[in-house]
């Protein structure tokens, strides 16, 4: 078997690649969190809450005509009013049932 310098060159390409890995890798590495993450109203509703407010955003933007980009930044805005106008409206309380007598 030739030991030729094409395949020195491989190799020497392989052990580089293979010891240089781990030395760039960066684990203390982390994305900011999003500015408005603690007062996203959105995600902290209920997962049909969430549904039956992008289904609406969604169709506004449709009779709108709205595409790509300008859907995008509509739809975001819709949502997050939408939640918040949720978020400040009350739940009402459930109405108590009566009590059947034996």
């Amino acid at each position: 078997m030739r030991f030729t310098a094409r395949a020195a060159i491989a190799a020497i390409a392989i052990a580089t690649l293979w010891t240089a890995g781990p030395a760039c890798s960066q684990p203390g590495l982390t994305l900011p969190a999003r500015p408005d993450a603690a007062t996203d109203k959105f995600a902290s509703l209920d997962k049909a809450a969430r549904r039956t407010i992008s289904v609406a955003c969604s169709k506004e933007a449709d009779e709108q005509g709205l595409k790509g980009k300008a859907r995008g930044k509509f739809r975001s805005a819709c949502k997050r009013d939408k939640a918040a106008a949720a978020a400040a409206t009350p739940v009402p309380a459930p109405a108590p049932t009566p009590e059947k007598s034996k």
